[in-house]
Formats: structure tokens, sequence, C-alpha cells
């Protein structure tokens, strides 16, 4: 009577298929993981982005309030730098020099308009994600509303 080879555990191909299928897997993992944090910090600068130029708009409002003449004569469609410490009192006299000063990441530049009696306003931040240039602006049209 003849014995039967029984089979007693894995051939070699069959290890190296399910290593490799295993390998595919985790990389596949790793990549979209990856894709998750980088997804997850680019929402993250926008959302500070966002708030840096809606604050710029406020402080842009609030300057209007503080001196209309003042404010209506820096409208020469250029821009000006409006960096985080910046308040009402110093007046928009610098030119935009678009380096990141507001937590060594963001740059916020301002550039207002006069269109008949309005002052539109721009807001622009940007900042570099990797190698790209990202930004986020605001606009208003603001006038002086005490007549």
């Amino acid at each position: 009577m003849q014995r039967l080879k029984n089979s007693q555990g894995q051939s070699l191909v069959e290890v190296l298929v399910a290593v490799g299928a295993m390998s595919l897997l985790l990389v596949a993992l790793l990549a979209l993981v990856s894709l998750s944090i980088r997804n997850s910090r680019l929402a993250k600068d926008r959302a500070q982005a966002v708030a840096l130029a809606q604050e710029g708009v406020e402080l842009m409002r609030a300057y209007r309030d503080y001196s209309w003449t003042e404010f209506s004569s820096i409208a020469q469609a250029e821009e000006y730098d409006l960096p985080y410490t910046w308040t009402v009192e110093m007046g928009l006299s610098d030119v935009c020099i678009k380096t990141a000063t507001i937590n060594d990441l963001f740059y916020r530049c301002v550039r207002v308009d006069m269109v008949a009696n309005e002052a539109e306003v721009e807001v622009r931040v940007a900042w570099m994600e990797g190698s790209q240039l990202q930004e986020t602006t605001q606009l208003t049209k603001l006038s002086l509303w005490e007549r």
C-alpha cells in the first residue's frame, strides 16, 4: 500500500503571495494616512488664513471709523502690509513685503480702492504649502456710513 503525501504547511509560493499582498495593503494604507494628514494640515492652515483675512477686513473697518480722511487717502490701488501686530493708530504706510510675518507662515496684504464714495477693500492672506503658494481673499465695500 502506498502512502499519500499530506500537505503539512504552506509552500514557499503561498508564503510569498501572502507577504506580497500584505505589503501592498500596508503601502496603500500608509499612503492613505499620509494623504489624510496632509489634507488635515491644509484645512487647518486654510481656516487660519480665512480667520486672518476676516480679521484684516475688521481692522480696515475700524480704520475707516477712526479716520475716513486718512483711510480714503491710502486708496491708491497699492498693496499695503498688514502684519499681525498692526493697530489703527499706525496707519498703512508699508508696502506689502510678501514674506511670512504671521506665525512664520502667513503674510497678509490689503489694497483699498476708492470708487465714488465707497472704498473697495481686498485683504489677501497667502502662505506656502510645500512648493505651492496658497491664498485666500476677502473682499468688502466700505463707505462713510455716518452721513
